[in-house]
């Protein structure tokens, strides 16, 4: 795996406005939650804004990465045998990082997350699709309303981004797979979500199964 801190990425083309959309709902998702849910270990960091936001929020929060460079709390190598604080953490927030693993390595992470978790794994993976959406705003109407036609590309293998070993919705990777794989490592899907304006993000809130 290739660390983040050596691709030389340009803040402002990573901060774009889709990636702006994303930090909204992985804020929105752990606030769902309600207030039982206050310690929380964020795993893949880069830039820490979404750790900021919710400490600011009042959360207890914590970090780790494989990049030392990120200067972590945790370094942490997802594709070893790890090993974290049980039942220390409410929820633990995983954002675009399971893609960045083989799959076979996505799904032993996933089970070893769900068995660290106290209650909560909140995610995001990439969900590659041919979509079209249309938002309508009108005067005096607080909210738009959109319209989100899809289709998975499963008749492509290659994913967007070359760093990515897989994304949902690729051949050999459609949905009910994904969905197999995260009963498997004992959890459940309290909900999940995709924002019609930037549907490549795919979120899921899973909750440990008693």
């Amino acid at each position: 795996m290739q660390l983040i801190s050596s691709l030389n990425l340009a803040q402002i083309e990573y901060l774009s406005r889709d990636r702006f959309i994303s930090y909204h709902h992985q804020l929105r998702l752990i606030l769902s939650l309600g207030k039982k849910v206050q310690n929380i270990l964020e795993i893949g960091i880069y830039n820490s804004i979404f750790t900021e936001i919710i400490r600011q929020a009042g959360y207890q929060v914590q970090t780790a990465d494989i990049d030392s460079n990120l200067h972590p709390d945790f370094i942490l190598d997802l594709t070893t045998d790890f090993s974290l604080p049980q039942d220390k953490f409410d929820a633990i927030a995983l954002f675009q990082v399971l893609e960045h693993l083989p799959y076979e390595e996505a799904e032993k992470a996933l089970k070893k997350l769900a068995a660290a978790t106290k209650k909560y794994l909140v995610i995001s993976i990439p969900y590659n699709c041919q979509f079209l959406g249309i938002q309508f705003k009108f005067s005096y109407v607080k909210r738009s309303k959109y319209l989100l036609f899809h289709i998975p590309r499963f008749w492509s293998e290659k994913p967007i981004c070359n760093q990515h070993f897989w994304e949902m919705g690729l051949k050999g990777y459609p949905k009910k797979k994904i969905i197999n794989s995260i009963e498997k490592a004992g959890l459940k899907i309290k909900q999940e979500f995709r924002d019609q304006t930037h549907p490549y993000h795919q979120f899921f809130v899973l909750e440990k199964q008693d």
